[in-house]
């Protein structure tokens, strides 16, 4: 076929439907392999960094709902439910977001997670500041602002969790600290803004400032651009021989073999024995050449009359053959010596050959082609790998698939089920208090003034301790659980202690009492999961903790105000710490329970 027809357009069908190619399946992109390490470092602090100013430019619109939506909507006609509801249905949304984690984080990586998100965001609160009813606040701050907000924190929580192991304390502390700035600093910016633009300027304003989070997800590189990749006995076993050579350094190895030996036998071909023809094995080369007959192990087992008579006829033999044999007649040379000499020119000049024309040039190859080896093993590797996948996908019901899906399996872990449950209790009354703060203060009889100071006061301390806590903790190997559960009895203590006093420097101890444990909780509230499960797991699993926050919410949210209702603010904070140590010690108990099985187990290994 000439050139002109292998390049024409070919209409004619080729594969059948039993012969299509198999569609290629996708990478999961949360799977880092087996062999992934942390980089610590680095880019790491970037991406911390990144993780800091995204959350910092999405939160102000959420945590500023209150004074900035309160005038317009009440202008519009809303009545106080339906304001609650709006800003219920964002909490639900993005409470329920964590349902897609898992999946989401499969197919795409948390750079694109978080841009998509930070665009949604933005996009939601700019259309606010056109709407007008009660569903289209509906569908652009609770839908698009809850939904934005969801994945684009579970994108930047997962990217400080991966880029960061033995430092993830340091890192959290850090980014939460930028974060933390936001209550300080934007209370009085949208308070400026909205005397001078108004309500749909300060959105706009406030829609520009949420865009910077989408420069913030450009830096969350996928991690595998900033590590090194780490050897295994596994790789190690799989990389091809360090012994491995090209044909240049073959063709060197053979040219020099027919004079680096002192023994008559060729190591580098068994076709071509050299001498070993006509030898005994192993013979050095030199004493046949100085001793000649004599110094043979012929001369040894021959009689001496009759073997120079042998001799002579051999050699006599032999020098008949050369003369008799053709210049083409190769495979008759003695030693074949010659013709290995030939092969050597005849491979050098094809060479050369190539070298003119430009093609290419005839030059040791010997590491290009050890790559190519171990790409191939890789490439092997993985479609053995893809092809078992696909075997078990094919072999698993509709049933079996969804739980894999959305990674639900994880539930039949009961240390799982155990965490996420005893999370969403403890984070459900720190947001309730949180909320409720400001106006259990003011049915206690604190003035404004003393309020507006305590808040400050728990804002001030809880940022110190983000920042102070993970260098000042860097020694003390104490697990996440533990540290976490000691802010939380902190922040009880200061709920009980706010039932009790009345005056105003009570209350500032109370504040920074909470402040302090606010500080712990926030620190290591990420990391509890992130510590249990997997890597490639922990978006799934954040995904589960999310929605059962959500589900805690709508369930237990309704009692709580029944309970404020029935008694006093007082009630609603007892039965907050109420619920909250119970699940401490839920942990407490499952703890003692694993560390009692444990010993069991080494006691029946020890006595077999």
């Amino acid at each position: 076929m000439d050139e002109e027809r292998l390049t024409e357009k070919n209409n004619v069908k080729v594969y059948n439907e039993t012969t299509k190619p198999a569609k290629k399946k996708r990478r999961d992109k949360s799977d880092l392999g087996d062999n992934f390490v942390a980089p610590d470092g680095g880019w790491a602090w970037a991406v911390c960094l990144a993780a800091g100013v995204s959350n910092l430019s999405i939160f102000p619109c959420f945590q500023q709902y209150g004074l900035v939506y309160r005038e317009r909507l009440y202008s519009l006609g809303f009545k106080g439910s339906h304001i609650s509801t709006i800003i219920n249905v964002t909490m639900a949304v993005s409470a329920l977001t964590g349902l897609i984690n898992g999946a989401m984080f499969r197919r795409f990586t948390f750079r694109q997670v978080a841009i998509a998100g930070d665009l949604i965001l933005t996009i939601g609160i700019f259309a606010t500041a056109f709407c007008s009813t009660l569903i289209q606040y509906i569908i652009f701050f609770s839908i698009f602002v809850g939904f934005g907000l969801g994945i684009s924190m579970s994108a930047t929580s997962l990217a400080v969790n991966t880029y960061f192991r033995h430092k993830r304390r340091q890192a959290t502390g850090f980014s939460w600290t930028i974060t933390g700035l936001g209550p300080i600093v934007f209370p009085h910016i949208v308070t400026w803004t909205l005397s001078l633009y108004g309500i749909q300027g300060t959105l706009f304003i406030l829609a520009a400032i949420a865009l910077n989070s989408v420069a913030a997800g450009l830096v969350l590189q996928p991690v595998l651009w900033h590590v090194k990749p780490q050897q295994t006995p596994e790789t190690e076993a799989l990389s091809p021989e360090p012994d491995h050579e090209c044909k240049y350094c073959l063709a060197k190895k053979r040219k020099r073999s027919m004079f680096s030996s002192t023994h008559a036998f060729n190591d580098d071909d068994e076709d071509r024995p050299g001498l070993e023809v006509i030898t005994e094995p192993c013979t050095p080369m030199l004493s046949r050449a100085n001793d000649g007959y004599y110094g043979s192990k012929l001369s040894l087992t021959t009689d001496a009359n009759q073997a120079p008579r042998k001799l002579q006829r051999h050699v006599s033999i032999n020098s008949q053959r050369e003369t008799k044999m053709t210049p083409n007649d190769s495979f008759s040379k003695p030693n074949y010596f010659n013709l290995e000499k030939e092969e050597q020119d005849r491979y050098l000049s094809k060479t050369n050959i190539f070298s003119k024309s430009g093609t290419s040039e005839f030059k040791c190859t010997c590491a290009e082609e050890k790559v190519l080896l171990q790409k191939q093993i890789e490439n092997e590797k993985e479609l053995e790998k893809k092809e078992a996948d696909a075997a078990l996908e094919k072999s698993l019901t509709f049933k079996e698939k969804f739980i894999r899906f959305f990674d639900l399996d994880l539930l039949r872990d009961p240390t799982f089920v155990n965490l996420v449950l005893g999370m969403a209790v403890i984070l459900f009354g720190e947001a309730n208090f949180s909320v409720l703060t400001p106006f259990i203060l003011n049915d206690f009889k604190f003035t404004d003034s003393e309020i507006s100071t305590a808040m400050s006061l728990i804002g001030a301390m809880d940022l110190a301790v983000r920042f102070l806590a993970p260098f000042a903790l860097e020694k003390i190997k104490l697990g996440n659980r533990i540290l976490f559960a000691f802010g939380i009895i902190c922040i009880c203590l200061g709920r009980f202690f706010i039932t009790i006093v009345r005056t105003a420097q009570g209350l500032m101890f109370v504040a920074a009492l909470v402040g302090f444990g606010k500080g712990f909780r926030t620190i290591f509230a990420p990391l509890i999961l992130s510590s249990y499960v997997p890597l490639n797991r922990l978006p799934a699993a954040s995904g589960l903790q999310l929605i059962f926050n959500g589900l805690f919410i709508f369930a237990i949210g309704p009692v709580v105000g029944m309970i404020t209702d029935a008694t006093s603010y007082s009630g609603s904070i007892h039965f907050i710490n109420l619920m909250t140590t119970l699940a401490l010690f839920s942990w407490l108990a499952e703890n003692v329970c694993r560390k009692i099985l444990h010993k069991n187990k080494e006691r029946q290994v020890e006595q077999t």
